[in-house]
């Protein structure tokens, strides 16, 4: 089927979001690159800043999709955005630039930043591979999670969902440096891409890519928003 995407409203959805969420999303870097002081200080603080980062990745993410995705339906916003000549599409297509632009620009500074921090200081190169696999599913979560947002128009369902991908950052990286081609060389003075490593990187696009292209389909098939 083709589509007319309404591109003029959607600009102004897009800057709309924006505007909204432009001095909360630079909080959260700003914290972000903030934890990256401690990261090379001292072991204590190592562990201390990473937490602090995680932390403020999963901020950054979970606050956005329930300020931008859901209290537009809690505080009566999407109604007036439903009277507006947009369709479910455009809509879908205005959140995904807005939230994804507003997402991933911090989410690369910080995971670049924490990635030069690890190259330039003493911390063994080897764990770049994990740290980059550790980036990638934080922005899986975030990609799930809106997804999810997006096609349940629930907020205990999206606030489970967020949860629930959340607390396996635990077992995740506990489980990706149990893999043998990746855990030999954790600890060695240059990162080493193996097809392990490359493998579960692979693995997290398709799952990120297969969720947006959930809530695509499900939104091309509604003809209006109710």
């Amino acid at each position: 089927m083709n589509y007319q995407l309404n591109i003029p409203l959607i600009k102004i959805l897009i800057a709309k979001d924006w505007h909204l969420q432009q001095k909360t999303i630079a909080m959260y870097l700003v914290g972000g690159l903030l934890a990256l002081t401690f990261i090379s200080v001292g072991e204590w603080q190592f562990f201390m800043g990473i937490t602090l980062l995680i932390s403020a990745l999963i901020g950054l993410g979970n606050h956005q999709i329930t300020s931008s995705v859901i209290n537009e339906r809690k505080e009566h916003t999407l109604p007036f955005i439903m009277s507006l000549p947009v369709t479910p599409v455009d809509y879908l297509v205005a959140k995904l630039v807005a939230n994804m632009s507003l997402f991933v620009v911090p989410w690369l500074l910080v995971s670049a930043a924490t990635l030069v921090v690890f190259w330039v200081s003493p911390i063994p190169d080897g764990f770049i591979p994990i740290t980059v696999i550790v980036s990638m599913y934080l922005f899986l979560c975030y990609c799930v999670s809106w997804s999810v947002g997006m096609i349940s128009e629930s907020e205990g369902v999206v606030v489970f969902t967020m949860v629930f991908m959340n607390c396996l950052i635990g077992p995740v990286m506990f489980t990706f440096t149990r893999f043998s081609g990746i855990a030999v060389n954790i600890s060695g003075a240059v990162p080493v891409w193996n097809a392990e490593s490359i493998g579960v990187i692979l693995g997290q696009i398709t799952v990120i890519l297969f969720a947006l292209f959930a809530a695509f389909y499900y939104q091309a098939r509604k003809k209006t928003f109710l």
